[in-house]
């Protein structure tokens, strides 16, 4: 029961300055929640395992989409976002592949590999990664 000054209501009429007013600046917004902190990977993953496991919410994402894009496919229909244009999962798959990619190669520098050849797609890659 709060009218519209923020008083709460006086239990006591005979009284007027019983009320209690409470003041309010409804120019602030709660404090925003504190960021996440990032979880820890288990200490037992090494190598390519390590790399999958932080590369898994953008393989989902990836998975997902490409998912529903056969299915759609499947069922005859196109796989279409919001606005009914086709839509592809070509973005989410180079992001997952960037991100293994980038795991690969500071896994690579961890152990001191060497560079890759470049023959390869992961030696392509860190061509291209130093050229930008």
């Amino acid at each position: 029961p709060w009218s519209s000054n923020n008083t709460l209501p006086n239990p006591n009429p005979a009284n007027s300055d019983s009320g209690i007013t409470i003041e309010t600046n409804n120019s602030t917004k709660p404090p925003p929640p504190p960021p996440k902190k990032k979880k820890a990977p288990p200490p037992h993953l090494k190598g390519f395992a390590l790399v999958e496991y932080k590369c898994r919410r953008k393989r989902r994402a990836y998975d997902l989409c490409h998912k529903n894009k056969h299915s759609a496919f499947v069922g005859g229909k196109e796989f279409q976002d919001g606005d009914g244009e086709e839509q592809s999962c070509d973005d989410l798959f180079d992001i997952y592949k960037e991100c293994v990619y980038k795991g690969m190669l500071k896994d690579r520098q961890r152990r001191n590999v060497g560079a890759a050849g470049s023959e390869s797609a992961l030696g392509d890659y860190a061509e291209d990664a130093d050229e930008d």
